[in-house]
């Protein structure tokens, strides 16, 4: 059964309505007045009960989710998790969010280690998905919101555009320009609800007979690929994985229709696709007329050497469908993707050959537009890398003082992107095992994540790595987190 909620909303407060929704719903679960199994309102039965945008109410639900408060059930809405203790107290009103340390943490510190083993509890999360929401520009975004809501002639009330709001598009494309080298016009972008919806135009555009899709890919690739690949009925040839990117050279063996890639910094081990298999890679879509995926999905973010440009700033033929996203700069609950569509499949989608339906909001299309428009999405994005760039020098620093990196411990893709992974020397007789290392974190209240599942073909996966992420956690969590790690990991090495 579905519950009301009737927190106190004050407009006019420092703190963003969000962050103040999140404080209710939380507090309400700590002290039992939300139970588990509870069925929360929608975002937009919320909002409407409230009398305020959807925006907040999403950015609140977001956070519960990423902290474990909340579960999504799919087709049936958020649902109250059941708490391990009462020791989860509101945290320090002054405090920002993404600094807060509960109580509970504050007393486990406090612990000795064989305290903490005995009785676990996951408390410092370095999930590879999280984003730092707290610097959500909430006013300036607000803003922009309103311009969209003042009275017109009702055209961002329907339905919109199939391939997006022109305006948007423009600023895309100009924006993709000057940061990533990506040479298009507004009108070969498509605007779509995530990246797996753009990624899913792009597959129905390249197969459009009635034969399954024959594509290559790296041989590890993000789960929601995977799905992709199995609605499309896609004959998948792996292709291996060095240190540089793609063996290019197992392509010639193939006779797919395309590649995916992510060339900036792959997913999950984090290698850049090099200059010379860049070159190989477009040469071999340009003589097979053969086409290449790219998906850039946190391109923005890299902290050494020059910038980057795309793969698809070096396509002079026509062979490169580029996918990024916003959910890495702003937040995931908007889902804003882009497809940028070579000529040849530009037309194809010209022509209605495929199923694909506009499904991101023209409301949210608009403010984004105007958002860019106005600076304030380069002006975040500015502020946002020397943030993760900060936290990815303490995440560094940290390891480099519990462990003996390249010695007992490898770092890989630490150079771009909001994750890294460590990668360990197992040896002949080791325990080290990417199962041991999660249950030993675990352990310290410390979740990381296993790699192997990404992989094609499972034989061919790591057995004794981990994957970090860091956007979501604060300086002092990451720092905490990466020595109870050393402390419980120690053993193994």
């Amino acid at each position: 059964m579905m519950i009301d909620l009737t927190p106190s909303i004050d407009e006019h407060s420092d703190e963003p309505i969000y962050v103040q929704l999140y404080r209710y719903i939380r507090m309400e679960m700590s002290e039992g007045r939300i139970t588990a199994g509870a069925k929360l309102p929608s975002v937009r039965q919320l909002a409407a009960r409230l009398g305020i945008s959807r925006t907040p109410v999403a950015l609140a639900y977001d956070q519960l989710q990423a902290e474990g408060y909340v579960r999504s059930v799919p087709r049936s809405g958020l649902y109250a998790e059941a708490l391990l203790s009462s020791g989860l107290d509101e945290p320090h009103k002054n405090q920002p969010i993404h600094n807060q340390v509960t109580n509970s943490r504050e007393k486990s510190e406090g612990e000795s280690k064989a305290e903490r083993l005995s009785n676990p509890r996951i408390d410092i999360d370095f999930g590879y998905g999280a984003v730092d929401w707290s610097r959500f520009p909430a006013a300036a975004w607000r803003k922009q919101l309103n311009k969209c809501l003042q009275p017109d002639d009702g055209r961002l009330f329907r339905y919109g555009e199939l391939a997006g709001e022109p305006e948007l598009r423009e600023q895309i494309a100009s924006y993709l320009h000057r940061t990533r080298g990506v040479r298009c016009q507004p009108d070969s972008i498509v605007i779509g609800a995530g990246t797996y919806q753009s990624l899913d135009l792009v597959l129905q555009l390249i197969g459009e007979n009635d034969e399954p899709l024959r594509i290559a890919s790296e041989e590890a690739v993000n789960e929601g690929v995977k799905r992709l690949y199995v609605r499309h009925h896609a004959d998948v040839t792996p292709l291996r994985l060095e240190s540089d990117g793609i063996r290019t050279e197992e392509l010639y063996d193939t006779s797919v229709q395309a590649v995916y890639v992510t060339p900036s910094h792959q997913f999950p081990v984090g290698m850049t696709l090099s200059a010379p298999k860049r070159i190989k890679l477009l040469q071999w879509a340009s003589s097979e007329g053969t086409y290449i995926i790219e998906n850039d999905y946190d391109g923005e973010f890299r902290y050494t050497g020059r910038p980057i440009p795309a793969l698809q700033a070096m396509d002079d033929n026509g062979r490169v469908a580029y996918i990024g996203t916003f959910s890495r700069a702003l937040t995931p609950s908007f889902r804003l993707s882009y497809a940028v569509l070579p000529p040849v499949l530009l037309e194809r989608f010209k022509l209605g050959r495929h199923s694909y339906d506009q499904l991101a909001s023209p409301l949210l299309q608009q403010a984004m537009g105007l958002f860019m428009e106005s600076g304030g999405f380069g002006s975040h994005m500015r502020a946002m890398r020397a943030l993760y760039q900060r936290k990815r020098d303490v995440l560094l620093q940290s390891l480099r003082e519990s462990f003996d990196i390249g010695r007992q411990v490898k770092l890989i893709g630490e150079n771009s992107g909001l994750h890294l992974l460590l990668s360990f020397d197992p040896g002949k007789d080791s325990k080290v095992s990417e199962e041991r290392l999660i249950e030993l974190a675990a352990q310290a209240g410390v979740r990381v994540y296993p790699v192997s599942k990404y992989w094609h073909r499972q034989e061919a996966a790591p057995r004794s790595t981990v994957m970090l992420g860091f956007g979501g956690l604060s300086e002092q969590e990451i720092a905490v987190g990466i020595k109870r790690l050393g402390e419980v990991w120690i053993n193994l090495l």
